[in-house]
């Protein structure tokens, strides 16, 4: 038994009356002044400060008054169930005054696809937020793996399952899509926001690159239902657009929070 010994049961919450049953540990601290000293004091019960009750109770009393009550998060079943009800439900509204067009022109392999893409997404992207605003709760999933997820996984199949060729009209198709997702993307974003605040992060730019990912997968889902250019160079530049900007506008959100 050695001073580092007799610390680290200490730490570990180690009762001093647990710690005298111990032999190795009485034969420390009969030849240790240091160890018989430091167990002698976690003994010994804590100094009246000498305040007074009046006292006591005044400060007492301003601790409370700043105290707030704190609505409990919901566990991570919760938050995956409401991720996906938020993605269905501003999906919904984006294809209730765009349409539907896009989805008539998927085939079932394109549908097949996309959907796990998009709901394995959603999935990693909620246990991460959730543990990322829950202090000392276990980061099942780093944030980094639904955004590299949906960042290399849309190319990659968009690539495979759609062909590519000249499209008329372009940049002007292109640039009412980007507009459309980033309405999408925002909306998605500000609500999953405000579930965020009711956390605590101690990282607020993975937070918000987590909030920015969640964003941009229901982004691209509405624009693939609603959008007609199912042609890879379209996808790739102004769909593909909307979800980084989602993601990059969510860190540098979140950057700008830690700071202020």
């Amino acid at each position: 038994m050695t001073c580092t010994d007799v610390d680290q049961l200490l730490s570990e919450g180690v009762s001093v009356r647990e710690m005298k049953l111990r032999a190795a540990v009485l034969e420390h601290m009969q030849s240790c002044r240091r160890c018989e000293d430091l167990v002698s004091w976690t003994e010994a019960p804590a100094p009246d400060p000498g305040l007074g009750e009046l006292v006591e109770e005044r400060i007492r009393s301003l601790i409370h008054a700043d105290l707030k009550p704190v609505r409990p998060l919901p566990s991570t079943l919760g938050a995956i169930g409401g991720a996906f009800v938020l993605a269905g439900m501003i999906s919904l509204l984006h294809t209730l005054t765009m349409g539907v067009r896009g989805w008539t022109a998927l085939s079932w392999l394109q549908v097949h696809w996309l959907s796990g893409l998009f709901l394995g997404v959603i999935l990693l992207a909620a246990i991460s937020l959730i543990a990322s605003i829950r202090p000392g709760s276990r980061q099942r999933v780093h944030a980094a793996i639904p955004i590299l997820a949906l960042a290399i996984g849309f190319p990659s199949l968009i690539g495979w399952l759609f062909p590519s060729g000249p499209r008329e009209h372009f940049v002007a198709d292109g640039v009412r899509c980007l507009a459309g997702g980033l309405m999408v993307a925002a909306m998605t974003a500000g609500l999953t926001y405000a579930l965020a605040r009711r956390g605590y992060s101690t990282n607020w730019p993975r937070t918000g690159a987590t909030i920015g990912v969640i964003g941009g997968v229901v982004a691209i889902l509405a624009l693939q239902i609603s959008c007609p250019d199912q042609e890879f160079g379209h996808l790739l530049v102004w769909h593909a657009l909307a979800m980084l900007l989602s993601i990059t506008g969510g860190y540098l959100a979140g950057r700008r929070t830690m700071q202020s």
